[in-house]
């Protein structure tokens, strides 16, 4: 693939450019917020370039209801404090309301042109919540968070379903309430997990739909024979993007899978660097410059230029980059690559 670097790339190429270098977005996690300064605070995050705040007549609240995480269906029929097992362990810890926090999976920037955002919002009280260890270890946090971060992907499961990853059974159990599923079979390494879970949580589901746990690991499933059984396919065996995206790309250099199949846990959280190596390997390309990265992101550089370099194509237009640069299927394709 080539470049054409016109007036309109170059000042694409700018802005970018800008964006990652004004990124202030994290400076307000952490901020603490009241009814009474939030109009002040949603202003200050507009003038910081988040842009669902831009238009000051139509963006959200930041607050998020507590009653309304409370009586979801499952915290309002599953009782994490029955659990009475001697690998598991739970807390109650209280948790205090009106801090901005990282409520969801870092959000796109509509213009595509790396402004992307962390969706701030705090609770309007302070609450309780679980925090749940494994032998003595940080196993689970049952938190807002959380809860928003599978709600979709539960919302998109449909007909048979694969997961890999138990946990608490969240994912799980909100699938099962879809009327599109008819089925979900979960994969999970851990036998005390599964052992935990028929005992103390699994009962407490009510369902007719048939419920499959194996114990096994990931990466012994995740293969086309397999896969190909079910209709949609979701993973979640990471603690944070900075383990998902090594995770990720060793799943799909072992099968890849499109977005219209499956679902990744946090995966645009896991994938905003690559939309940001993606970017810098495009200005490279376009200015005719050395392209020089953390040594940690090399392997990562390489996959992006494998995919390229067999792209038979001279772009000239703006819109091309940020489909290339922000295309989930794509950033899969290039993660999928195998390098010698």
């Amino acid at each position: 693939m080539k470049i054409t670097l016109n007036d309109k790339i170059n000042q694409f190429l700018n802005r970018c450019h800008a964006n990652i270098a004004n990124d202030t977005k994290n400076d307000f996690v952490g901020m603490h917020i009241t009814k009474k300064n939030e109009k002040k605070v949603i202003k200050m995050l507009a003038d910081a370039g988040i842009p669902e705040f831009q238009d000051s007549k139509n963006c959200p609240s930041l607050f998020l209801s507590v009653d309304e995480w409370e009586n979801n269906p499952y915290h309002k029929n599953i009782h994490l404090d029955w659990i009475k097992d001697s690998h598991f362990t739970f807390e109650r810890g209280k948790i205090a309301g009106f801090e901005l926090f990282n409520s969801d999976v870092i959000q796109k920037d509509p213009n595509r042109e790396l402004n992307d955002w962390m969706k701030l919002r705090a609770m309007d009280r302070n609450f309780d919540a679980l925090y749940l260890y494994q032998d003595d270890m940080d196993w689970m946090f049952d938190a807002p968070s959380e809860a928003n971060t599978n709600d979709i992907p539960a919302q998109r499961a449909h007909g048979k379903v694969l997961t890999f990853g138990l946990g608490i059974g969240y994912f799980l159990y909100m699938a099962i309430q879809n009327p599109t599923v008819k089925e979900v079979t979960v994969i999970e390494r851990s036998k005390e997990v599964i052992a935990m879970f028929r005992n103390f949580i699994l009962p407490q589901f009510e369902t007719t739909k048939p419920i499959h746990l194996i114990e096994g690991d990931a990466f012994d499933y995740f293969n086309q024979d397999y896969l190909s059984n079910f209709d949609y396919i979701y993973t979640d065996i990471w603690q944070s993007s900075q383990d998902g995206l090594p995770l990720i790309t060793e799943l799909l250099e072992q099968c890849y899978l499109p977005k219209e199949k499956a679902d990744f846990w946090i995966e645009d959280s896991c994938l905003e660097v690559i939309w940001t190596l993606i970017f810098l390997y495009f200005e490279a390309l376009a200015r005719n410059k050395e392209l020089k990265v953390n040594p940690y992101y090399q392997s990562y550089i390489e996959k992006i230029a494998h995919y390229f370099e067999r792209i038979d194509e001279t772009v000239s237009d703006v819109e091309t980059l940020k489909t290339y640069m922000y295309d989930t299927n794509i950033s899969r394709r290039i993660l999928s690559i195998k390098l010698d």
